[in-house]
């Protein structure tokens, strides 16, 4: 009885924590549609990617734990992929997928999805803005953020298998994409993750 209850807190908590960040990133993306945003509308959007930091090492642990529903560990999966601007951005993360090597955040997510082991939890901290956001020639903002990412590996009896502590830097971007808003489409300001390396 306290497993399953344990089990339904876990998808609570997890429901919530999905439903939050997309609803808060939904909601910021959506009030600065302007043309030309200004220092304190850029300042939110810096907060924003420090937030998608976060949310991008809480999905691994979504996304790996085989105690959850299928479906549900998909959905996150398509969520963590959301985080960032394309599925082609890169990462190197070697205890996930095996290789000491650059793989594209869509094939990282895949490994993490199918890892062996029972539960991989992710963890960001020291998450700090190394480059500020700035504009381009383009007319779109790029930055950097570094942080320290923590994967604490588990088996099926709960036991500690591995952890990793690594410094991390990701790549920010700030640009206006097109959004259906029902049966209207705004184009507004989109913040997303860029490579990930380890630093």
């Amino acid at each position: 009885m306290k497993i399953i209850i344990a089990i339904a807190l876990i998808f609570s908590t997890a429901f919530s924590f999905g439903q939050s960040s997309q609803n808060m990133g939904t909601n910021l993306e959506n009030d600065f549609s302007k043309s030309k945003l200004g220092a304190e509308n850029v300042a939110a959007f810096e907060t924003r990617a420090k937030q998608k930091v976060e949310d991008f090492c809480n999905y691994i642990q979504l996304i790996s734990n085989k105690n959850f529903d299928t479906k549900f560990r998909q959905h996150s999966q398509k969520s963590a992929l959301s985080l960032f601007n394309s599925d082609q951005c890169v990462i190197n993360d070697s205890i996930v997928t095996g290789v000491d090597s650059l793989v594209t955040i869509s094939n990282f997510l895949d490994a993490v999805y199918a890892t062996h082991f029972q539960q991989i939890e992710g963890q960001a901290s020291q998450i700090v803005l190394q480059d500020d956001l700035t504009l381009t020639e383009s007319g779109d903002y790029a930055g950097t953020i570094t942080y320290v990412q923590t994967l604490t590996c588990y088996d099926e009896a709960g036991t500690i298998i591995e952890t990793v502590i690594e410094n991390k830097t990701v790549g920010v971007t700030l640009n206006r994409k097109t959004k259906s808003f029902g049966t209207t489409e705004k184009i507004i300001w989109v913040v997303a993750l860029c490579d990930i390396a380890s630093s």
